[in-house]
């Protein structure tokens, strides 16, 4: 029964050093595209489209905050293996109030510029 678990267990290990690896490659590679990634859409009537692509400080906040999150929930992991450590209301409160800032962000982006035209 033991040597079904240390299998199993290194399974899983190489299978996502695998997947790590795929990720990684296509990455360096380009065949993930990472450009634009910070970039969010912006209502401007004097562009052909309408929007226009700007650096999205709500896009940028929302990325590190959830960064953050991840690595402090692997450690966690990593620190104990043997069950799924809980978020704390706190954690969870910083993850909602980083999305809730970001959609209030392309909210404004993209829904009031109508109105900011509309007064011009």
């Amino acid at each position: 029964m033991r040597s079904v678990v240390t299998l199993a267990y290194w399974e899983s290990i190489v299978l996502l050093v695998g997947f790590f690896a795929v990720v990684l490659w296509k990455l360096f590679t380009g065949e993930i595209s990472l450009s634009g990634l910070l970039e969010g859409d912006v209502r401007d009537q004097n562009s052909a489209g309408g929007f226009v692509s700007q650096a999205s400080a709500g896009r940028a906040q929302s990325l590190t905050i959830v960064l953050f999150v991840a690595i402090w929930y692997l450690v966690q992991v990593i620190h104990n293996p043997t069950e799924f450590p809980q978020l704390s209301e706190s954690m969870l409160g910083l993850l909602a109030g980083s999305q809730a800032v970001y959609l209030g962000g392309k909210a404004q982006s993209m829904f009031l510029g109508r109105l900011r035209d509309l007064l011009k």
